[in-house]
């Protein structure tokens, strides 16, 4: 092997640790910043029986946002509601990101969804009204839209966010 193929290795493998490296940050951030929830399914062992519908809450903070822009390969549904974090409108207020998989038909309202103490309203989304999905939404449907929260609902270094009746608690990463 020659010098220069030599060389044009291990300038090829240089710029291709840093991208992996990267996409585990990401990955690692949204782990520590999520919390999953099934709607209406019962915990049989590691299975989830009878769910309608499986919600992730994700809490957004500079971390995640930063690690998101690095990232040239991370998930279009994150990408997409990542920005607003910063904006104007999440000033004084907290950013999620609400995903969710129907896995049966499902009866959906922004007022079932509480984050903290806060119930939401439309003027809590701030993606586009039209890609948030609310009333009866068929099986194997799935979305994903950022809400703003103010920050008085969701105080503490933990949680609860709940789907009617459902709820989990999701740990706010220390800084």
């Amino acid at each position: 092997m020659t010098f220069r193929k030599l060389l044009l290795c291990v300038c090829v493998l240089a710029l291709l640790l840093p991208v992996q490296s990267f996409a585990g940050d990401v990955e690692s951030l949204l782990e520590k910043r999520s919390a999953i929830l099934w709607f209406e399914g019962e915990e049989f062992g590691e299975l989830i029986i009878g769910a309608r519908a499986q919600f992730a809450f994700v809490y957004v903070d500079g971390a995640l946002s930063e690690a998101v822009v690095k990232e040239p390969g991370a998930p279009d549904w994150l990408r997409d509601n990542i920005y607003y974090y910063g904006s104007k409108e999440t000033r004084k207020k907290a950013l999620f990101i609400v995903r969710l998989r129907t896995v049966k038909n499902l009866d959906l309202q922004l007022s079932m969804i509480k984050i903290g103490t806060h119930t939401l309203t439309p003027e809590d989304v701030l993606t586009n009204k039209h890609y948030v999905p609310v009333g009866e939404l068929p099986p194997d449907f799935s979305a994903a839209f950022a809400v703003a929260v103010p920050l008085a609902a969701v105080k503490g270094t933990t949680r609860t966010v709940s789907v009617g009746d459902y709820g989990t608690e999701l740990e706010f990463p220390i800084r």
